[in-house]
């Protein structure tokens, strides 16, 4: 794709902070109905959608796509707080949950380079599992992972299968962990 066709970075970056305020501002007004039922999934499936067209076109995942999953995270966190009456869900460890995820997807990154001397997998993937965690909590984010680690051995196989049998082809992992992190918040799973 030449590189005028593909969309400008600071227009994603200016829809995806618009998306995420609207979808801000309607769930914390407290507003009923179907705009706020839906304003926080269609943020989030933009996001995601976003993590994913990126990460397959250049390999790269877009830090202003993290920030606003982190952002779609705290807004979820915030509305659980104040509008479902819940604080056992909503003090969930936030930020601990963040951090366990991204640390254990850094410490594999460390072992693959450490034995392999490439990077197998890539920071920006690191970063989605800081944000992954701080959405869907690490139970949610351990069965995404799960969900894109087979999606992807799938997509390593048949890449395999057309390249005369070998296993080193790029995959974008991001394009695969950001909608199942997406179906794992939507279902409720982990938290």
């Amino acid at each position: 794709m030449s590189a005028g066709a593909r969309l400008a970075p600071g227009g994603l970056a200016g829809w995806g902070a618009t998306t995420l305020l609207i979808a801000g501002a309607t769930v914390l007004s407290g507003r009923t109905g179907w705009m706020a039922t839906l304003a926080l999934p269609a943020a989030l499936g933009f996001v995601c959608a976003w993590i994913a067209w990126e990460d397959l076109a250049e390999l790269t995942i877009p830090d202003a796509a993290l920030a606003g999953m982190v952002g779609l995270a705290a807004v979820d966190l915030a509305s659980t707080a104040l509008f479902r009456f819940d604080p056992a869900s909503a003090t969930g460890l936030f930020a601990l949950d963040g951090l366990l995820c991204g640390g254990a997807l850094w410490v594999l990154r460390e072992i693959y380079f450490r034995r392999r001397g490439h990077d197998g997998i890539g920071f920006g993937d690191v970063k989605l599992a800081v944000a992954g965690g701080c959405l869907c909590g690490f139970g949610g984010f351990s069965l995404a992972l799960l969900a894109a680690s087979l999606a992807g051995l799938v997509v390593a196989a048949l890449a395999a299968r057309r390249g005369a049998g070998r296993w080193e082809a790029k995959i974008a992992f991001g394009a695969l962990l950001a909608p199942a992190l997406c179906a794992a918040w939507l279902l409720g799973v982990g938290r």
